[in-house]
């Protein structure tokens, strides 16, 4: 969930969820990438979005699901207003 400044994104782990607030000068990088996925024990080739931020040692990864189009779409918007160093590696 993004509005004009500022990202809520929600991480999953270990058997709970943890929601991180960013603004927009606490990103480093958005990067969209290919990736390979294991899916039904076989390789896939499939898409990620990684997130780099000042606010975290280890980057933010989120894989190919549902509306990962949509989320696409609102990262490039929000990296472009906010001046977030973006790459499209797809």
């Amino acid at each position: 969930m993004c509005d004009k400044t500022e990202l809520m994104l929600v991480v999953v782990g270990e058997g709970r969820a943890t929601t991180v607030n960013l603004r927009y000068d606490e990103f480093v990088s958005i990067r969209f990438q290919r990736c390979k996925e294991i899916r039904f024990f076989w390789p896939v080739f499939s898409e990620r979005i990684v997130i780099t931020t000042r606010k975290s040692d280890k980057p933010f990864i989120y894989t190919k699901y549902r509306d990962f189009n949509e989320y696409k779409q609102g990262l490039a918007k929000f990296a472009k207003e906010n001046n977030v160093t973006f790459y499209n590696e797809l």
